[in-house]
């Protein structure tokens, strides 16, 4: 088998790091005098490849010497995941040589190279994600609210995320005591383009102290043909917890409909803004009222004929209102064969009007999926009292 026929299992990009060939070394190499495994043993063996892994292990040593403390951990933990990769791709004893040599190869092309091509596109984000440029044209920076309060985060933020992570965005809640910095960055890429993004999130207190990392955003894939990025949109009224918004990516066949609309990060007494705590706060066409400390919005029900999937259709048979600053459901109305719509809502009288719609089906509509579009309607206005 041809040396051009061997692929690297992984990206050789990832987080902007080194990809290195890690056995059993010290501080002059691989140690000969007792290989463990078969890629150590057929190292060993060879003059050629003993050489070029030195040059591997001295490259490596010099990258981390350049590398802050976070980069540092970042290429130790791709190092120690492609040590595992690398033994199930060059399993085969008779091409294991030839595999052992065109990975090194291609991993020290990757040191002189690949934390600059990350950086680089990294630092177009704006131009070639849509998504991402939608998210820097649409959620402001709002430090100005807050005195005192640097748009631009500090060292002591900074040093927390990897390199090739460049600022984007800085939101501060309306108590003025904690920000959250927002770093987009490429960690791996595909015919020399990002295929896939990352936000890394940042908070601290307003005087820049105490900084930790809330966690990445990573493209997540939720139903059809459909993917999405969520972006801190903006804090919940208590200044507690994050608001994030979708920002959909193109579509594939049957995913164009699809928007994810809101989530939430929730923060507690007992512990920090985290990734972990993320979960679903509302739909896309949600509406926030109450200064914002409220919001209602119309799903799918179960007692309602749905609509085909995949597409992202809601039959509106349920109709929900949440405390935004809890998350806490405060009034839900669902009823068989029943869908809703908001007309308006009135802060002053404290009311919400809404249309119910009655559906019923026969013989000429049966009661199965994407009946709705051919039963009999019998439509009402009432106004109900906010929770």
């Amino acid at each position: 088998m041809p040396l051009s026929s061997y692929k690297p299992l992984l990206p050789l990009v990832m987080m902007g790091s080194a990809l290195i060939i890690s056995f059993n070394v010290n501080a002059q190499g691989l140690q000969c005098n007792s290989p463990a495994s078969a890629i150590e043993k057929t190292i060993c063996a060879s003059s050629a490849l003993t050489k070029m892994n030195n040059q591997l292990e001295q490259a490596y040593t010099q990258l981390k010497k350049k590398q802050s403390p976070v980069d540092q951990v970042v290429t130790t933990n791709t190092q120690n995941q492609w040590h595992e990769h690398i033994k199930k791709q060059c399993n085969q004893q008779k091409y294991m040589e030839g595999c052992i040599q065109l990975n090194i190869q291609r991993q020290l092309y990757d040191i002189k190279h690949n934390a600059t091509a990350l950086m680089t596109v990294s630092k177009k984000w704006q131009r070639l994600n849509g998504s991402l440029r939608e998210y820097a044209n649409s959620v402001k920076n709002n430090t100005q609210q807050c005195s005192g309060i640097t748009r631009r985060p500090p060292k002591n933020v900074t040093q927390l995320i990897p390199s090739q992570y460049v600022y984007a965005k800085s939101l501060v809640n309306a108590q003025c005591d904690t920000v959250v910095r927002t770093f987009v960055g490429c960690s791996a890429l595909k015919n020399n383009r990002c295929s896939n993004w990352q936000l890394k999130l940042v908070a601290s207190d307003a005087k820049n102290q105490h900084p930790y990392i809330i966690g990445t955003l990573a493209t997540t894939s939720r139903t059809g043909n459909s993917s999405a990025i969520f972006i801190p949109y903006k804090f919940s009224p208590n200044g507690k917890n994050i608001i994030l918004k979708a920002m959909m990516r193109p579509s594939g066949a049957g995913g164009g409909n699809i928007n994810y609309g809101y989530d939430v990060l929730i923060h507690n007494d007992k512990q920090q803004l985290s990734t972990t705590t993320q979960h679903y706060l509302a739909p896309a066409n949600a509406d926030f009222y109450a200064n914002g400390t409220r919001v209602a919005y119309l799903e799918n029900s179960p007692l309602l004929p749905n609509y085909p999937q995949p597409g992202g259709g809601s039959n509106n048979g349920k109709l929900v209102i949440k405390n935004v600053n809890t998350d806490q459901v405060l009034m839900t109305k669902e009823h068989s064969d029943t869908s809703y719509a908001i007309k308006n809502i009135n802060i002053a009288s404290h009311t919400m009007t809404i249309t119910t719609t009655q559906h019923s089906f026969g013989s000429q509509c049966p009661r199965t999926e994407d009946s709705l579009n051919c039963s009999t309607r019998t439509t009402t206005q009432e106004k109900i009292t906010l929770p």
